[in-house]
């Protein structure tokens, strides 16, 4: 018997000019590939049809089910199937022939806690040239104003955030965020919260997986997490996302070790590349599985040849940062946002705010265009967590640390507001401090629009609120503020502002050993 997809809000799924980027480069990333070795398994043979609006959840979960008892190859070929959650077991390769799909229904109650996943699995593979389509704009509402395909003409920064959205109207916080398509009742209107899939490909706890060769497409939510893994590569891979989608991340390594992400092509509305370290799984979508169970550190993530576009951070540590992150490494990147406006919120992003020490950080050989901050480095005391225990309490109470992050070889082109270094001081007057940071050969250059500043007499104390470079008002520096430091190194760095400029390149608060070459 045949089982209909019945969307759950069939008039969201309207797409815009500008949703997408429409140059994506695919043939240099993605091609045509033999099957591999090993018992094969066809989801036709199981059921599954490619007939419009069908689910074929049952037979393409049966045929991964059976191909994981022969380490066998599970074959989607012949067209594009519709699915609800899949789940990937060990020892088994999921292979998506090129010009084929599997398509996500566009029902809510077909999904658990991801679409495609593989939990406590080892040794799976991922590839084939096709696609993972998971139409998010079915699970969120439409935006207030369609995307802004021309420059907004200036850059205004609220001098105070009084809301996440970035009041008052006019400033470039709001005029982005208004093209937002949100889950949730960000403008009080009295909608219901969409309790929408977390993830489109989720490798959660799981050992030696491979992805490679294939596209995500209009990603649910977060667009390929890989949490609590060991030994994830990621190559020759695409993500295809709605730019306006909310939370819809690139790549997010959580409390992951040994992971190497290269020769990818990142297009989103959230974060390009991230990594994080939570204390427990998940976020306010939807409630996933082990959600409460204690992540851990992440460490030795390789990041190489990516190229990112983003409406907001292109590479991010954080914000989730409660176990430590250490020895990330990213080198021969782009970040970018060449079609869309305002410009990507900042290209590189450390922000250490709930109790994690981040450091033996790398990034090499950067460019960037059109994204707003080059360089936002952050330290704060968010917490948002709590504590494990009353011996994890005492040695996180006052925040983290971010410590020995080097950053050489950026040129950026489109820079709209100061790179910000900065620590926190707390009401009783305890200081966190941003230490061993060194920046070498940096050349940014300014877009020549107009500015438009609000500069307050004292920057905000950024201690408990989310940390975010266009978050804090307009810096007294167009070049670098540096605040609550130790030991920065500025060497070769030039920047070149705007022709209306009035502030100077380098501003400092309460910093101890700043060195500029």
């Amino acid at each position: 018997m045949k089982v209909f997809d019945t969307p759950t809000f069939p008039e969201n799924g309207i797409i815009y000019e500008g949703d997408y980027y429409l140059d994506i480069p695919y043939h240099l990333y993605i091609g045509e590939e033999e099957i591999p070795e090993g018992p094969r398994f066809d989801v036709r043979d199981y059921g599954a049809v490619t007939e419009a609006g069908v689910l074929s959840t049952e037979a393409i979960q049966k045929a991964l089910d059976e191909a994981a008892l022969k380490n066998g190859v599970v074959i989607v070929s012949g067209g594009a199937y519709t699915t609800g959650t899949l789940s990937i077991h060990s020892n088994t390769t999921l292979f998506i022939e090129s010009g084929s799909s599997i398509n996500a229904s566009k029902n809510l109650s077909a999904f658990s806690d991801a679409f495609i996943k593989a939990v406590d699995a080892e040794n799976v593979t991922i590839c084939g040239g096709g696609r993972i389509n998971a139409n998010g704009e079915y699970f969120v509402y439409l935006p207030h104003e369609r995307p802004l395909t021309t420059p907004l003409g200036y850059t205004k920064l609220p001098p105070v955030l009084t809301d996440p959205m970035g009041s008052p109207s006019d400033t470039s916080r709001f005029k982005y965020r208004e093209r937002i398509r949100y889950a949730e009742d960000k403008w009080k209107e009295g909608k219901e919260n969409i309790q929408r899939p977390m993830y489109t490909l989720w490798i959660r706890g799981s050992r030696n997986v491979d992805i490679h060769n294939i596209i995500i497409r209009d990603s649910l939510d977060w667009s390929l997490s890989i949490d609590m893994s060991e030994n994830v590569t990621v190559e020759n891979f695409v993500i295809d996302n709605n730019r306006h989608v909310a939370n819809t991340d690139g790549i997010d390594i959580m409390s992951s070790k040994h992971v190497s992400v290269k020769h990818v092509f990142i297009s989103t509305a959230d974060d390009g590349l991230c990594v994080k370290a939570p204390m427990v799984q998940g976020h306010d979508s939807i409630n996933v599985e082990n959600s409460q169970m204690p992540m851990g550190p992440a460490e030795d993530i390789e990041i190489e040849d990516a190229t990112v576009i983003s409406v907001m951070n292109a590479f991010k540590i954080g914000t989730e940062t409660y176990f430590d992150i250490k020895n990330v490494r990213c080198r021969n990147c782009t970040f970018m946002l060449p079609d869309i406006f305002p410009g990507g919120v900042s290209g590189i992003s450390i922000e250490s705010a709930d109790g994690s020490n981040i450091s033996d950080v790398k990034l090499e050989n950067i460019k960037m265009k059109n994204i707003a901050v080059p360089v936002f480095i952050s330290l704060c005391r968010r917490n948002k967590f709590g504590y494990l225990s009353a011996e994890d309490e005492k040695k996180k109470a006052k925040g983290g640390s971010v410590s020995n992050i080097t950053i050489e070889n950026v040129q950026a082109e489109g820079m709209e507001s100061s790179c910000i270094i900065t620590g926190f001081k707390d009401e009783e007057g305890y200081t966190g401090r941003v230490k061993d940071i060194t920046i070498k050969n940096l050349n940014a250059i300014y877009l020549d629009n107009e500015e438009r500043l609000e500069i307050l007499p004292q920057i905000r104390e950024n201690v408990k609120d989310y940390p975010e470079s266009n978050a804090l008002g307009d810096m007294p520096s167009y070049g670098f503020y540096i605040r609550h430091t130790d030991n920065i190194k500025l060497e070769n760095v030039s920047v070149t502002p705007r022709s209306m400029n009035t502030r100077e390149m380098i501003v400092t608060d309460d910093v101890n050993n700043l060195s500029i070459i």
